[in-house]
């Protein structure tokens, strides 16, 4: 099984299982795919990816994947991948990956898929490419703009070669760096949080912050005219509100429950 599916009460965990590489191949992004049909079908409020082994994924299994395939070959698989990627980066729950050791071509494509991304400090992402004469066929390189800017996304893709987390830190791409032994623990720990967050606010949130990323403030503004509001009819927010009155602030600052509803 190259990719294994559980649930951890509202958390969805995607743990890619195919060591000592994790070399994505049709049969990889399969099982990519039924976790995501796992997770709606289970309504998880949150989704965390994973992997076994001492690397995330150390890019596209080269030769199965490409070394047969025909442009219209390639364009029809290209194709149906979209609509996978496509679809988690919709999904109306925060998903988080957590990255060790190599995060290359199709696995960094797959990381910046998630809304966080996590590394352990042996992690090295890279769109490598250009190394076998093509393109981020993931769409890794248009994604990488938002998060690190033109230029040093040109630099990335064009360099083709793998960069230390702490300098993809510092440049954006990623949240966080932490030792590779605290990695997962500390990754399921977060996501679980978000997992019992208010799930409702935290898909309009997202759904803004996407739009303002993809078409500008303009259209994230009138995305917030329209959507949130919905939070307002929510029991989450209500028994919220009802806390701060009866409470004040400290009432919030000690913690919250949701029930995502």
């Amino acid at each position: 099984m190259s990719v294994k599916f559980e649930m951890d009460g509202p958390l969805a965990i995607a743990t890619f299982n195919a060591p000592p590489l994790n070399l994505l191949n049709e049969e990889a992004f399969a099982g990519f795919e039924d976790a995501i049909d796992k997770a709606v079908a289970e309504k998880a409020r949150a989704f965390l990816t994973l992997a076994a082994g001492d690397h995330f994924c150390a890019g596209a299994h080269v030769t199965e994947n490409f070394g047969k395939r025909t442009g219209s070959e390639g364009h029809r698989m290209i194709n149906r991948s979209f609509a996978t990627i496509q679809r988690f980066e919709r999904l109306p729950i925060p998903t988080v990956v957590a990255v060790r050791g190599m995060c290359l071509g199709g696995g960094c494509e797959i990381a910046q898929l998630h809304d966080i991304i996590w590394a352990g400090e042996s992690g090295q992402f890279g769109q490598v490419e250009a190394r076998i004469g093509t393109a981020t066929l993931l769409a890794g390189g248009a994604r990488l703009v938002a998060r690190v800017g033109l230029a040093r996304a040109k630099e990335m893709v064009f360099a083709a070669r793998p960069y230390p987390a702490q300098t993809l830190l510092e440049w954006g791409m990623i949240n966080r760096v932490l030792p590779d032994a605290e990695l997962e623990t500390k990754a399921r720990a977060y996501a679980m949080n978000l997992a019992n967050g208010p799930t409702i606010a935290h898909a309009v949130n997202k759904a803004l912050i996407n739009a303002a990323a993809a078409y500008g403030v303009s259209a994230a503004d009138a995305l917030t005219i329209a959507a949130a509001p919905l939070t307002f009819d929510t029991e989450d927010m209500r028994v919220a509100v009802k806390r701060f009155a009866e409470g004040g602030t400290d009432a919030l600052l000690k913690g919250m429950t949701f029930k995502g509803v």
